[in-house]
């Protein structure tokens, strides 16, 4: 993305936080955001990964003080970095750079999967990672332990006998240690899932909690903990085969699962986001997907452009 581009939505941001703004600039913001599937991208980066709207008056930036450093175009590229610097979160133009669709985290992983892609990976111990599309990991082998970084997104773990070295997998809310050796871990702006699909998993939150996943078993969780254990559904797995396979699901579930696999942005209206979804689809045309959907739940799909596309009520 282009300078104007950075600067513009750091307009926007510091704007609309500063308390100073109208009705009618949070219309422009609006008219801004649609404009260019870019800038709703951009926009949606902000909002679920760094919590741009909420960190600086969390912080008590000045809303004045940082609208004035607006006037200084030089600035504006660094408002936010200096907004957020209290809350220890840096924001650049590596981030607005990035390619659309990516998550920021793919960009220097060991292992990296792009839109619509899967890929199995053989580890130096013999053990095997398949990651789902858009997602990336780090691998970390030493003589102690076999750990592996799940950055973003959803990996199947092959777990190879080693008796020495325990195999961990460590994401930004949990630490699993595994004691079988088939296992499932998927975590995406915070929200998680385990399944423990042949032998144990231990789960450790960041909250001091733990958990013992039993084989056949799976739970989610968020960044205030697990949810209930449940029997490992029959889907869980289907992924790997390029299938989503879900019953009576939330729609909200089957729009996140086909976000990995959709080049643009893909926004889902929340009024129709309960919605219970039941069928076997194949992921690799999520365009039919949504077609299908269409077909049979009181929705409407808008395509914008080739890139845009929203998910309303009928």
């Amino acid at each position: 993305m282009n300078d104007e581009l950075i600067d513009s939505a750091t307009h926007w941001y510091v704007l609309l936080r500063s308390g100073q703004a109208t009705a009618g600039d949070w219309q422009r913001y609006e008219q801004w955001r649609a404009a260019d599937p870019r800038h709703d991208a951009l926009c949606r980066q902000l909002e679920t990964r760094l919590g741009v709207f909420q960190v600086p008056q969390a912080q008590g930036v000045s809303g004045k003080v940082l609208q004035h450093a607006l006037e200084a175009p030089s600035s504006r590229r660094q408002v936010l970095q200096v907004a957020l610097a209290g809350g220890g979160v840096a924001l650049g133009a590596a981030l607005l750079a990035q390619p659309l669709g990516l998550p920021l985290t793919e960009l220097t992983a060991d292992i990296r999967t792009g839109t619509g892609e899967r890929r199995t990976v053989t580890l130096d111990d013999g053990s095997e990672l398949l990651l789902n599309a858009q997602s990336a990991a780090d691998i970390q082998f030493d003589p102690q332990r076999r750990l592996v970084r799940l950055r973003e997104g959803e990996l199947l773990a092959k777990v190879a006998g080693d008796r020495l070295r325990p195999f961990l997998i460590q994401t930004d809310h949990t630490r699993l240690r595994a004691y079988g050796n088939r296992f499932l871990v998927r975590e995406r702006e915070g929200q998680g899932q385990v399944a423990a699909l042949n032998g144990a998993v231990q789960i450790d939150g960041q909250n001091g909690e733990r958990l013992h996943l039993t084989a056949g078993h799976e739970v989610r969780y968020n960044r205030e903990g697990f949810g209930p254990v449940q029997a490992s559904s029959s889907g869980a797995t289907a992924w790997v085969d390029g299938f989503l396979q879900v019953r009576d699901r939330p729609l909200a579930e089957v729009i996140d699962a086909l976000r990995p696999y959709h080049n643009g942005v893909l926004r889902l209206d929340p009024a129709v986001a309960g919605l219970r979804v039941s069928g076997l689809y194949r992921l690799d045309n999520p365009q039919q997907i949504l077609d299908t959907l269409a077909r049979t739940l009181p929705i409407h799909i808008t395509r914008r452009t080739g890139l845009w596309v929203t998910v309303s009520a009928a």
